[in-house]
């Protein structure tokens, strides 16, 4: 575990500190200019960032960092994300990005190099000893980012890609033999979560559990949770989830995409319960609630070797592929 972080660059005109809560204005800000000059696939809302001062394994004093001019305008930024938890590869994420204008001037290096060195303190901190994973995902378009990234020694590990249906199609029938398709209750939440963690853990490359904590702020309790576009699957005699599915909505980014999307964000249905046409039904009930809401498109990201057969199951659901993002990776032994 490095004993200290790497020095920010002091020659960039910038000085380097902890971001705040109070921050929050200026870094939406930031990222917004960034995430338009580069046309990313997805853009951040501001109450996204407000929320990352929560949860009991943040530590924003230590994890995030931001460079500031000297007129105060935040320039640069970089944060790690890591979730101990008790199964699965340990897999802090690094996320930073740099105002256009101040580009290779080496700034983005020596941001990651920081946020790696901060998360293998993270790793340490929470007792990993194994094998462990860093992750940086990045839009397939940015070549220069990527570039970056793969200089540092990552390496591409999977590719994740954006899909969407168009509203205006016909839209199959709701339901299956022997289960019910319900609107999503907060009263579930509880069965949802651990319906989600027994089926992630199959089936799911890289997915480690949720706690209580991490489902009902992360998931649950965020702005952009549509309860009335959220659905179970419940069987019958035991009034068990065997199935569900969880929306969003993300205004921010209907207007650089060019139209409303309904959002597909978590979707899974435990395995001895596969092969029934639920995850279908679950897919189909939200694709009517976002028509009923006026929204044009449905759309989900799916990870292309899933195992799981979930992209074939969205392309015969009417689901055409967008955009990519690429995880990279550094094993840890």
């Amino acid at each position: 575990m490095p004993e200290s972080l790497p020095s920010l660059p002091p020659d960039v005109g910038l000085t380097w500190r902890a971001l705040t809560v109070d921050d929050v204005p200026a870094w939406f800000h930031l990222k917004k200019t960034i995430e338009d000059h580069d046309d990313a696939v997805e853009r951040t809302a501001e109450h996204e960032l407000t929320t990352l001062f929560t949860g009991s394994w943040r530590d924003p004093e230590r994890d995030f960092i931001g460079g500031f001019d000297e007129h105060g305008r935040m320039r640069a930024w970089a944060r790690t994300e890591f979730r101990p938890a008790d199964e699965g590869t340990p897999a802090p994420i690094l996320l930073g990005g740099v105002h256009p204008a101040d580009r290779g001037r080496g700034i983005g290096r020596a941001l990651l190099a920081w946020s790696e060195a901060r998360a293998r303190q993270q790793l340490v901190a929470a007792g990993s000893t194994g094998p462990a994973r860093l992750r940086v995902f990045v839009d397939e378009h940015q070549a220069t980012t990527r570039s970056l990234v793969e200089r540092a020694g990552y390496s591409a590990l999977r590719w994740y890609v954006e899909m969407r249906r168009d509203l205006s199609q016909p839209l199959p029938k709701v339901g299956v033999d022997d289960v019910r398709i319900e609107l999503y209750d907060r009263a579930r939440d509880e069965d949802v979560r651990l319906t989600h963690n027994e089926s992630f853990a199959v089936d799911h490359w890289g997915s480690n559990p949720l706690s209580s904590e991490e489902w009902t702020l992360s998931v649950v309790d965020a702005e952009s949770f549509r309860a009335d576009w959220s659905f179970v699957a419940v069987d019958p005699p035991s009034d068990r989830v065997v199935g569900y599915l969880i929306s969003g909505r993300y205004e921010q980014d209907w207007e650089p995409q060019g139209y409303t999307e309904g959002w597909t964000d978590l979707l899974a249905v435990r395995r001895e319960y596969r092969g029934r046409g639920i995850a279908e039904a679950l897919l189909t009930a939200a694709m009517h609630a976002y028509a009923d809401a006026g929204l044009e498109y449905a759309g989900l990201d799916v990870d292309t070797e899933n195992p799981t057969g979930a992209l074939g199951l969205y392309e015969r659901l009417g689901y055409v592929r967008e955009r990519s993002t690429v995880m990279y990776a550094k094993e840890l032994a």
